[in-house]
């Protein structure tokens, strides 16, 4: 049976998402998450800060990146590499619960 456990308030992370390789196959996951601390316009600039920043598994040389805010905590960035583009999602998120079992 599941439990929850209390989440002390205003806990931000900052969420990476993107495809990675695992043997043969290519999978959507999280890759980073990363505390951001009490303050979700903290957290927000952090994310903007990784959007610009991150190095994405799937692009070993980047040549460049375009960075789309596509809502008030999402950044979708497109990264030209060596051997095509690749994308992925930077997003702000407040930690709300906390299960076990």
């Amino acid at each position: 049976m599941e439990q929850w456990e209390a989440v002390s308030s205003n806990q931000w992370f900052v969420l990476i998402e993107e495809k990675v390789t695992k043997g043969q196959s290519v999978q959507w996951a999280l890759t980073a998450r990363q505390p951001a601390g009490g303050d979700a316009e903290q957290a927000r600039r952090l994310a903007a800060e990784v959007a610009l920043a991150h190095q994405p598994q799937q692009a070993k040389r980047i040549k460049g990146r375009q960075v789309f805010q596509t809502g008030p905590d999402n950044w979708l960035v497109v990264v030209a590499g060596v051997k095509g583009e690749f994308h992925f999602r930077v997003s702000v998120g407040l930690l709300t619960a906390v299960t076990t079992s």
